[in-house]
């Protein structure tokens, strides 16, 4: 029989399990049937519990938290439409392999498919984008289902971790009365013992991890031994990706230019010894550069509009999951940094193709000139804004926006100071992007968020998910009137006029400083690019105390077109330059 006392012992369990398990943090928001469990949290007090009212805030909090430290954040919410507002974070955290335990009260077996107030078929809800799905059942107090209970959270949470690690679901179905309930009677304190006792054994061992075939390894070391004539493609990588010494390591051996994305660790930071392609976005498929005859993907898909003309190429990818749309390529699935560490082990030292190298190397250099004097050209271009506040944030986390922010980056990026660089290209949504930053400030540093108006005014709840920062956050919104990023595809040229505006464009017609301020938080207008550095330098320094500051950056709407068509026409002209006058 299930008391009151066999509800909060059960709800103590899980919150236990958590703690014992090595959770430290669990966003939990506001509701009634989740009440044992918020109890049983505070009970323990082991995890730090931020509170964020609206859900889908919290699980993007959580996302950044988890995608920061590397390390598995739970969420609890009531029963109802509360847990289906995790999903969007749920869906970016599953292609993203972020580790997240999402914990959703319910209404007991006896009140489902009756009408019963905010009850719906929990069970299942997320579908294929958890690893897992854990339905703890009603409480009850046998000796087995007590133990059942400890097995299932923990095996969750190894779950969560690896080694496909991603999010997965913990349905806990919970009866009234929902406040805690002390033992009263001799079954109940037989019971509280057994729980003691229950605490007391070890819960998990570390999660398997998923390696790469030694064959496979040795498969493309032999290729790379074969083929002087080759780059690195580093796609995104998690913001706390291990592998990069042994990335240097294996292009220095393989004599292949990296090109690097800035959300792959890779970009910034010292690289001696290491043919940079940097601003690949601006060369892949010209005369620029001789064209690679073996391309090794490292993570993400990479995001150039470039990349479809390396489909010719033969290609290996080394990720942790399947990362091959054009479905032609060789994918090493495992472990990225160990792969990369026994890939590099393979690849011995040899004579590399120097010229091939070289012509890389130059092209780079005039490819950063013509950016450069581009930027200089458009002084209020989102790139000019982007430069800045990289250069500003120091060793500041960085995180970038999807749509624009994140393909202009790679245009005008590059710096020898190492920063993390975190990049939602999981499912590669605008949505939760303020939360997720917020989330971020959990790994202890500074965080400045770069994104669009557009992916501002889609997360003005994240504002208020920002109060719970726990180091200094600047956001700062790249104002363009709308989603700019539509002028550069084939619907701007359709001839919809007003439609186009109306329906792609989607200018939010809102002042972000304005929202910002009325929302609590602190915010201004920088009305060039060097007011932009001059507020985030103000926001990340030292003596700086936690909180959020929203940058308002104006630019003109056609900026990041104009940039990328000067740099082009500087490279054109600069390579026909190069073809009429011998010895050049």
């Amino acid at each position: 029989m299930m008391t009151a006392a066999t509800q909060t012992l059960w709800a103590e369990l899980i919150a236990a399990t958590l703690a014992d398990a090595g959770i430290r943090l669990c966003v939990v928001s506001p509701g009634s049937r989740s009440t044992p469990l918020i109890a049983a949290l505070i009970a323990d007090g082991r995890l730090e519990l931020p509170t964020i009212i609206d859900e889908r805030a919290a699980a993007f909090y959580a996302l950044g938290a988890a995608r920061a430290t590397g390390e598995p954040v739970a969420l609890v919410c009531t029963s109802g439409t509360a847990a289906a507002h995790y999903l969007p974070a749920l869906v970016e955290a599953s292609h993203a392999n972020v580790p997240l335990v999402a914990i959703t009260a319910d209404r007991p077996p006896e009140l489902q498919q009756c009408g019963a107030s905010q009850t719906i078929e929990q069970v299942g809800m997320y579908g294929q984008f958890v690893r897992g799905a854990f339905d703890l059942g009603a409480p009850e107090g046998s000796a087995l289902a007590l133990r059942a209970v400890r097995r299932k959270v923990a095996q969750a949470i190894a779950l969560a971790r690896g080694p496909f690690a991603g999010p997965v679901h913990v349905e806990v179905p919970l009866r009234k009365p929902l406040e805690p309930a002390l033992p009263s009677t001799d079954e109940d304190r037989a019971l509280a013992k057994a729980v003691a006792e229950l605490r007391k054994q070890p819960v998990m061992a570390r999660p398997p991890r998923m390696v790469a075939d030694d064959a496979s390894l040795r498969e493309l070391a032999a290729a790379i031994a074969a083929e002087p004539r080759g780059i690195l493609m580093a796609g995104a990588l998690s913001a706390t990706f291990s592998g990069r010494d042994a990335v240097l390591q294996l292009a220095r051996r393989a004599g292949y230019p990296l090109c690097a994305e800035a959300g792959s660790q890779l970009r910034f930071g010292p690289r001696p010894g290491v043919t940079a392609a940097d601003h690949f976005d601006l060369l892949l498929g010209t005369p620029l550069v001789p064209m690679p005859r073996l391309i090794i993907q490292l993570g993400s898909e990479p995001v150039t509009a470039a990349w479809p003309t390396m489909a010719v190429v033969p290609r290996w990818v080394l990720s942790d999951t399947w990362r091959d749309p054009d479905s032609s390529a060789r994918v090493i699935l495992g472990d990225v940094a160990d792969s990369l560490v026994r890939l590099a082990a393979m690849v011995g030292e040899r004579a590399t193709d120097r010229e091939f190298a070289a012509a890389w190397a130059a092209a780079d250099q005039r490819a950063r000139s013509a950016i450069d004097r581009a930027l200089a050209a458009h002084p209020r271009s989102e790139g000019a804004v982007v430069r800045a506040a990289m250069q500003a944030a120091g060793s500041a986390t960085l995180q970038v926006g999807n749509s624009l922010p994140i393909r202009v980056i790679d245009q005008v990026a590059s710096g020898n100071d190492p920063r993390a660089v975190v990049t939602q290209r999981g499912a590669a949504g605008i949505d939760g992007l303020i939360a997720s930053a917020a989330g971020a400030t959990r790994a202890g540093k500074p965080v400045v968020l770069v994104l669009g108006d557009v992916s501002f005014a889609h997360d003005l709840g994240g504002l208020l998910a920002a109060r719970e920062a726990t180091a200094p956050l600047a956001i700062v919104v790249v104002d363009n009137g709308g989603g700019r990023i539509f002028a550069g595809l084939p619907v701007a040229r359709a001839g919809m006029a007003a439609a186009f505006d109306r329906h792609w464009t989607t200018a939010p017609g809102i002042d972000p400083a304005a929202v910002a301020t009325a929302l609590g938080a602190r915010a201004l207008t920088a009305a060039s690019p060097a007011a932009v550095a001059a507020a985030i330098t103000e926001v990340v320094a030292p003596s700086a105390t936690p909180g959020v500051t929203v940058i308002h950056a104006p630019v003109t709407q056609t900026g990041a077109q104009d940039v990328r068509r000067t740099a082009l026409e500087l490279l054109t002209s600069a390579e026909r330059t190069s073809i009429r006058e011998p010895g050049r």
